[in-house]
């Protein structure tokens, strides 16, 4: 709840304990220059009594539980917008891929947006009911001043945020670089900054609300439940999103396995074409990379089984490695320099036919 300055307080005090009456004080207030909110909120601070003294109202105080509730409501609201917005931008560049663009970051982004939601919603929820349930016991708790403050910081990052976005878009615009992919993730930037601007507003709206002293702030507006449902709605529908094109997690840890056996082949096949450029010779085993520190190779076995991965001398300057795959290799949309010739293969096991490079002469 907002407060008066103390100078107004100290003064309304002191008229009612003269038994002035508040029609009075308000009017010598508005002709000293104070406006009507101000000493509607000074008059407010005591409650109308038959003593003869003024009787101060209780005043709202955030106690640490009161801090510890709010702050942690808005950490893990900020967290879940910016959660459902990744998820909302990675469905949009699937939908409209640029030409050229390759998204194998995206998974990535998904997993963290997921896992976000996954923990953010559910405490969420429970943060919510846990607070609408103290109002409920304490109505003059609704607006503490930790929530006052968390409620103003809040409008200003999504002011800032929304117009940093129209910024970028009128920038983009007279570039001639607005696509609709573009315009999209804007419109949801300003969804998801304008839904939490409009959240926190209801609240600060209605605390300064113009209104007589004694009076209690008006109800909160019929759209605002419905905000919050739809904002839980899209969450939980973007969650649903990332889970279903991340797919089946023991899955994701087979490839992930797989993507192991392909690093440690690659590493193999370096270090074997190090051991050829130093002695003009292939090893005759994996074992005889060790013999030299620019050679050692930490890992020469599967690491799942633990079976030796597979190296056999076929030529002067050619060799086989071989490994067992869990699942067939498929296009992630790496960057092709990133692709070698383990970047193909099957599920089972797989021999790849190496031929080391020619030493150039000099």
């Amino acid at each position: 709840m907002a407060s008066a300055p103390d100078v107004l307080v100290s003064f309304v005090r002191e008229a009612l304990s003269r038994g002035i009456p508040r029609e009075e004080i308000g009017r010598e207030l508005a002709r000293a220059g104070w406006s009507a909110r101000e000493a509607a909120l000074a008059m407010d601070a005591f409650a109308t009594s038959t003593l003869a003294v003024p009787v101060p109202r209780k005043r709202v105080s955030s106690s640490p539980r009161d801090a510890f509730l709010h702050l942690l409501a808005t950490a893990l609201l900020y967290n879940s917008v910016v959660a459902t917005g990744s998820v909302l931008f990675v469905l949009l560049d699937r939908w409209l891929p640029l030409p050229g663009e390759r998204a194998f970051w995206q998974t990535g982004l998904l997993r963290w947006a997921a896992a976000a939601l996954i923990v953010s919603l559910p405490i969420l929820v429970l943060v919510r009911r846990t607070i609408l349930r103290d109002q409920a016991a304490n109505p003059i708790a609704r607006m503490t001043p930790i929530y006052r403050f968390l409620a103003y910081f809040s409008l200003l990052v999504t002011v800032l945020v929304m117009a940093g976005d129209l910024v970028c878009l009128v920038i983009a615009f007279l570039g001639g670089d607005v696509g609709p992919r573009f315009l999209l993730k804007s419109l949801v930037v300003l969804l998801l900054a304008g839904g939490v601007y409009l959240w926190y507003s209801s609240d600060v709206g209605r605390e300064e609300a113009p209104r007589a002293a004694g009076a209690p702030p008006p109800p909160a507006p019929a759209w605002r439940d419905r905000l919050w449902q739809g904002g839980l709605a899209t969450a939980l529908v973007s969650l649903a999103a990332a889970l279903f094109l991340l797919g089946n997690p023991i899955e994701a840890r087979l490839r992930r396995i797989d993507a192991q056996r392909v690093a440690d082949l690659r590493t193999i096949q370096s270090n074997v074409e190090q051991f050829h450029r130093r002695t003009g010779k292939l090893p005759a085993t994996l074992d005889e990379l060790g013999t030299d520190p620019d050679t050692f190779v930490a890992t020469l076995a599967d690491p799942v089984t633990g079976t030796a991965y597979g190296y056999e001398p076929s030529g002067e300057r050619s060799y086989r490695l071989s490994a067992t795959f869990d699942r067939p290799s498929v296009d992630d949309g790496a960057p092709e320099w990133m692709r070698d010739g383990f970047f193909r293969h099957e599920a089972g096991r797989k021999v790849f036919e190496i031929t080391v490079p020619e030493r150039q002469r000099r």
